[in-house]
């Protein structure tokens, strides 16, 4: 009886290297979409939650006049009477004209994110004349920025800008 001997079927190091080049030439194209479209989601996310943060923004705005923004409203409770979350880091109000007035918070955290928000009312309309009613439009521009750390400043690029009129009497 012959004896055969048993071959080693395995790999040898070229076609180990071969095979190994081939897999990154195919699986490095879906590694750079993947990571772009995780880019392109967290974005997105973002510009959701800062568009959702400006509408809330927005809505409180239109709740109250500008002379209650103004003079009325205790400067402590501005932040809680506006914004959606509490634990604004920084705050200020200040005014442009003698019924405009422009809001700035800054580090507002918002779920697992940190923004700045610019709320500018300023005159935006003429005054309808009826006498009994004297009532002037207000534009209410709100602008959230991403929060890029101290010292950051809050011009450019914007996530959103959203914009309301607001009716308050004279």
């Amino acid at each position: 009886m012959v004896e055969r001997k048993k071959k080693n079927s395995g790999f040898t190091l070229v076609e180990l290297v071969v095979a190994v080049a081939l897999f990154a030439i195919v699986i490095g194209p879906l590694f750079r979409a993947f990571s772009s479209s995780i880019q392109a989601n967290s974005r997105a996310r973002g510009v959701l939650k800062a568009t959702s943060m400006a509408q809330s923004v927005l809505d409180n705005l239109e709740r109250y006049s500008v002379k209650t923004l103004k003079d009325d409203m205790n400067l402590n409770d501005v932040p809680g009477n506006l914004l959606p979350v509490s634990g604004v880091t920084s705050f200020s109000r200040t005014f442009h004209d003698t019924d405009e007035v422009k809001f700035v918070f800054q580090h507002v955290h918002y779920q697992d994110m940190t923004f700045n928000i610019v709320a500018d009312v300023t005159k935006g309309g003429a005054a309808n004349t009826n006498k009994t009613n004297n009532y002037f439009m207000y534009a209410a521009d709100v602008y959230v920025y991403l929060d890029k750390g101290p010292g950051a400043t809050m011009t450019g690029d914007y996530l959103v800008h959203l914009r309301g009129s607001v009716q308050n009497k004279d």
